[in-house]
């Protein structure tokens, strides 16, 4: 049973340290200007909006484009400008169940319209740094 516990705790310790490798290789790939994508969900009434599912949102300096897989190229949607308005928690009584129970939501604007973008905290800083210009 010892052993099963140590397995099972150092299978966590790994898997965590893993994504902060990934995600710290994602920033700075960000900060070369290269493209970086990260599963998201974009959530409204435009036509890039995938109510419905998970898809990759891409990263490129200012630029984004949202994917249903991680293939870069495979029906991309560029999203226009959006102005970010506020970075919040999840809330579990208003939000979609596509945002996970760990992410942040990003509430932007689009002309009158509101999106909203869903992804983990990690993630957000790339997101966040896309829409403000920094």
């Amino acid at each position: 049973m010892l052993g099963f516990l140590l397995e099972l705790v150092g299978g966590a310790v790994l898997s965590w340290a893993d994504e902060r490798r990934r995600s710290r290789n994602r920033g700075r790939a960000a900060d070369r200007g290269e493209r970086v994508g990260f599963p998201a969900c974009v959530l409204g009434d435009r036509s890039y909006c995938r109510d419905r599912s998970l898809v990759y949102l891409w990263v490129s300096g200012p630029e984004l484009h949202v994917t249903p897989t991680e293939f870069p190229e495979l029906h991309r949607s560029r999203i226009p400008a959006l102005r970010l308005v506020r970075v919040r928690p999840r809330d579990r009584h208003t939000d979609s169940r596509l945002v996970h129970f760990s992410w942040e939501v990003a509430e932007c604007r689009e002309g009158d319209r509101t999106v909203l973008i869903g992804c983990a905290p990690d993630s957000m800083k790339l997101l966040r740094a896309a829409l403000t210009g920094g």
